[in-house]
């Protein structure tokens, strides 16, 4: 016998019997509960129908992991610790004097005093020149000891010398004897020793422009000659010196001088160069000096802030808490003022006035603000008691909307 199927089973909206007869649930035949093969097997079709769960997003969007983002920091850090560290490269690398000794060598072959090092102290005030004697020229050169600053004509004067710097007379600032380098006894060359070849200059330094930091410039001129063991000029053919130092940016320039000699009857003009050494300090000094001079007021103006509402509060903790405040921003002050790039004393420099006056008197004001806080409390709950003998809701145990009405009718 043919089983006719409806028109809903024939499309799917309905299943027929035939088709759920693998997963009935019904009991079998002499029992009131269905077998444990039959529940497994509704069971696991249950669970293969479960939708998955949503994943859940913010405005549209899935947010991020903590793992992930504690990974992508770490990467981060990584990769702008190993950016930093290419700073570090190069930096061995010296001054280059070699094309100023080359040029020297080729078109005025002489003596060169080469500034390796610019010591500029303020507080002192002074600037400590380090030269270093070099001669380029066959003529003025010690054999054996080319390759000064990578120059391979330049190298140890090879006459006896004496140097006077800003001083025309008897005692040189220094000299200098050929006979005192030593050999290498497995090449024959000479040995450099620095001491030997080397000196400092001492230059007194105008600092009257020293209150205008960081914006603060120098300028420092000399005069320098030399002479032979038989007291006759030698030639000084240039006077270069390093450009950058920690603190400043140096810009030197050197022209040929005479002067005339009256150590003997007969006058004399001895030949010379003048130096001029104008020295500012780099850009990047005077913008941090000036970021650190911008924090300092925005702390000075906060506690101008922070005194504002204290006056206007009632409350005597928080009050405290602003002159805590104010006593941190005092002390702190200070030393981002010291922080600065070779910063100088408390002693009339332009970017360092107003700081203490500014905040003491802001000082003052919070403990002025502080102290009549104090003693408004006495005339607030006279006038409380006065309204609760006037109105009977305005009594000491009236709750705070109850008194601000009070307050309003009176």
């Amino acid at each position: 016998m043919s089983t006719r199927h409806s028109f809903l089973s024939t499309t799917g909206l309905i299943r027929s019997p035939s088709a759920v007869s693998t997963i009935s649930t019904h009991a079998s035949s002499g029992g009131t509960k269905p077998t444990k093969s039959e529940a497994s097997v509704f069971k696991t079709k249950a669970t293969r129908t479960e939708p998955l769960k949503a994943l859940r997003t913010r405005a549209g969007i899935v947010p991020l992991g903590p793992t992930f983002l504690v990974v992508m920091a770490l990467l981060f850090s990584l990769l702008f610790i190993a950016s930093i560290s290419f700073a570090f490269i190069g930096s061995e690398e010296g001054p280059d004097f070699k094309d100023v000794l080359d040029d020297v060598a080729q078109n005025n072959p002489g003596i060169v005093l080469v500034g390796e090092n610019v010591d500029v102290d303020v507080d002192e005030p002074s600037i400590t020149v380090r030269w270093s004697i070099l001669g380029c020229g066959s003529a003025f050169v010690l054999k054996g000891s080319e390759g000064a600053h990578g120059s391979s004509s330049c190298g140890i004067p090879s006459m006896p010398l004496s140097i006077f710097v800003d001083a025309n007379g008897e005692n040189p600032t220094a000299t200098y004897d050929p006979t005192n380098i030593p050999f290498l006894s497995k090449n024959g060359k000479r040995q450099s020793i620095q001491n030997l070849f080397q000196f400092d200059s001492d230059h007194v330094l105008d600092v009257h422009l020293t209150r205008l930091y960081p914006f603060d410039t120098y300028e420092l001129t000399s005069t320098i000659h030399i002479l032979d063991s038989n007291k006759n000029p030698v030639t000084l053919s240039r006077l270069p010196t390093i450009t950058e130092t920690p603190s400043f940016l140096v810009s030197p320039s050197d022209v040929a001088s005479f002067m005339n000699s009256t150590s003997s009857d007969d006058a004399t003009e001895q030949q010379g160069r003048n130096l001029v050494l104008k020295v500012v300090r780099p850009g990047e000094a005077r913008a941090f000096a000036l970021l650190l001079f911008a924090v300092n007021w925005m702390l000075a103006h906060a506690t101008v802030a922070y005194t504002v509402l204290a006056w206007k509060t009632d409350d005597t903790e928080r009050i405290l808490k602003y002159l805590a405040f104010v006593a941190a921003t005092m002390l702190l002050i200070p030393q981002l003022r010291n922080a600065m790039p070779d910063a100088p004393g408390f002693d009339g420099v332009l970017i360092g006035m107003c700081y203490l006056q500014l905040l003491l008197t802001h000082q003052h004001l919070t403990l002025t603000t502080n102290y009549n806080r104090q003693h408004r409390v006495l005339p607030t709950n006279a006038h409380e008691r006065l309204l609760s003998h006037l109105h009977p809701r305005c009594n000491s145990s009236a709750r705070a909307p109850h008194l601000r009405r009070c307050r309003g009718v009176c």
